[in-house]
């Protein structure tokens, strides 16, 4: 662990990261790459990028050509004859890049699901880490309780001894172990609870599939020192909302420059075959001649009102995304900062209980055991001194698993799973 000298001032290098789950993982499950291949949220949007991709296949295209026939009630006489029937085909182009626009919008809305499902990754490795935390913070408060539960026994059997044979000791002892022992046995109680809750929301995650092998007997992440611009360089490049909100202005961009182009007509053009009938010419009947003619036209863009508010519509949208882009980097920026100070203090406190409190705490029970034996202490100042190293080993617990959500929660707001050397290493 780092020394406390070397984190003290608003300018140094601020502590941050961590490696990964500590070795010793059961059978080398790594939980988190377990996790993110049978979590159901996780394959909903793998699934979601999937479609979101075949969709582009189908933008951007010539829409279906047409084909019309058309049929005469009463003939329509020509010099070559009745016309009997007639079947156009047509087909619609789409002029003045349109197309490319409308292919272009799909490719971003396949990009932002490929984002979705890289944010709901670090969502689902943000939550396996803060359970994991969560859970090795109750297992171990459970096993300081059951210990505590094994002294408190013992000593009440010293007691009852001691005043059976009218040792100095009187009820009033025996009566405050009986109480204090009532009390651990409800708060194991609690914790057993919890505990319980603990492993069913692991249990979500993996699907019903997890298990306490999967994740071994220990979870304790490593820091490591970075300014704070590194982790906020790290955020602009990989955090997976604001990288959503710059493809929405992208896209939004692009339907401005679209709804602008459909104020411009578009081409329509086809072949038209006539079926001429047999006509009577001075009394010969003779066959008709089919005709076979070409089609061109154009549409007529003429609802100016309508077609001018598709492009305020589009400009206004264009407008929104871009505050909304400063808007989430604004919140980005806040969380990423709000949580290293976080880490900077619960850093501090760690040392202090990694570096006094528990070493002060094991001396001052050592002492108060001599003492007692000595009879230099009373056997309620010895219950006290014991009791007061529970509260302290059960709040280093908390320190450890706030400390490793904190570390989780500045990866998931930079939006990252793990870091890797090449990340590690930009300045």
């Amino acid at each position: 662990m780092i020394s406390k000298s070397k984190i003290t001032g608003w300018n140094k290098l601020l502590i941050v990261l961590f490696a990964i789950v500590a070795s010793g993982l059961a059978q080398t499950i790594n939980p988190i790459e377990l996790v993110l291949k049978i979590n159901r949220e996780v394959l909903a949007a793998e699934k979601a990028y999937q479609a979101a991709k075949e969709k582009i296949k189908i933008s951007g295209v010539l829409p279906d050509p047409m084909i019309e026939s058309s049929f005469s009630i009463n003939s329509i006489e020509t010099r070559n004859g009745p016309i009997e029937n007639q079947i156009t085909l047509g087909q619609k182009f789409p002029l003045w890049g349109k197309l490319k626009r409308e292919r272009n919008i799909e490719k971003v809305r396949a990009d932002i699901s490929g984002l979705n499902l890289d944010n709901t990754k670090v969502k689902i490795s943000f939550l396996l880490r803060k359970r994991l935390a969560d859970y090795f913070k109750l297992s171990e408060s459970l096993e300081i309780l059951e210990q505590y539960k094994v002294e408190l026994k013992s000593f009440e059997n010293i007691a009852q001894s001691r005043h059976a044979h009218g040792i100095g000791f009187t009820l009033h002892p025996i009566i405050k172990l009986q109480i204090e022992a009532a009390l651990v046995e409800s708060k194991i109680n609690e914790i057993e609870s919890s505990l319980e809750k603990s492993i069913n929301d692991l249990q979500i995650l993996f699907d019903g599939q997890f298990s306490t092998s999967i994740i071994g007997d220990k979870f304790q992440l490593n820091l490591i020192y970075k300014p704070n611009q590194y982790w906020l360089n790290l955020a602009n490049k990989y955090n997976s909302l604001f990288a959503i909100s710059q493809a929405n202005i992208a896209i939004a961009s692009d339907q401005y420059k679209l709804a602008r182009l459909k104020n411009y007509p578009d081409l329509t053009a086809g072949l038209t075959y006539t079926f001429i009938g047999p006509t009577d010419l001075g009394g010969a009947v003779s066959a008709g001649a089919d005709a076979l003619g070409v089609k061109v036209g154009i549409n007529l863009p003429l609802w100016f009102k309508k077609n001018k508010a598709q492009v305020k519509s589009a400009f206004f949208n264009l407008q929104q995304e871009e505050d909304l882009l400063s808007d989430i980097w604004n919140n980005v920026e806040y969380d990423i900062l709000s949580t290293l100070k976080e880490l900077r203090e619960i850093n501090d406190t760690y040392i202090i209980y990694d570096e006094r409190l528990i070493q002060e705490s094991e001396q001052m029970l050592s002492s108060a055991y001599s003492a007692y034996e000595t009879g230099k202490i009373s056997f309620l100042d010895l219950l006290d001194s014991v009791r007061l190293g529970v509260k302290i080993r059960l709040e280093f617990a908390s320190v450890k698993a706030k400390q490793n959500t904190l570390i989780a929660k500045l990866y998931q707001t930079i939006g990252i799973i793990n870091i890797d050397k090449e990340s590690y290493n930009e300045n």
